[in-house]
């Protein structure tokens, strides 16, 4: 079997650098492995899909925009995790608590595309 070894910070926990080890086989669209990385997220605007304190991984050769795919964009110095839209052109919260929160297409960088979620690791 295949598998990722990946290192992240957990921001909540003392900022302890820990592994995610986990089958390629998770992923169910291309990516470059050595674009691979992880983000621990802090908030709840993509909840339910991805929880907070959730791990992400996102590939950094993956900026080709897909309709309802979701993205870590920089944005106002700041990293958020959004939905995109392609027929308004713009990122989105999946949480309607937080449904201020998008942002147009051509206001932000995109960073990489999000590719598997972990919880409760």
């Amino acid at each position: 079997m295949s598998i990722i070894n990946l290192e992240y910070t957990d921001i909540f926990d003392e900022q302890k650098v820990k592994k995610l080890i986990f089958s390629k086989h998770l992923i169910n669209s291309e990516f470059k492995e050595k674009s691979l990385f992880t983000l621990l997220v802090d908030g709840k605007s993509m909840q339910p899909v991805i929880k907070d304190k959730a791990i992400i991984v996102a590939d950094l050769s993956n900026k080709i925009l897909e309709n309802e795919k979701i993205y870590l964009v920089y944005y106002e110095n700041k990293m958020w995790v959004k939905k995109y839209s392609l027929e308004n052109k713009n990122f989105y919260s999946i949480n309607p608590n937080f449904s201020h929160l998008i942002y147009k297409e051509d206001e932000v960088q995109v960073v990489a595309k999000v590719l598997i979620t972990f919880t409760n690791l």
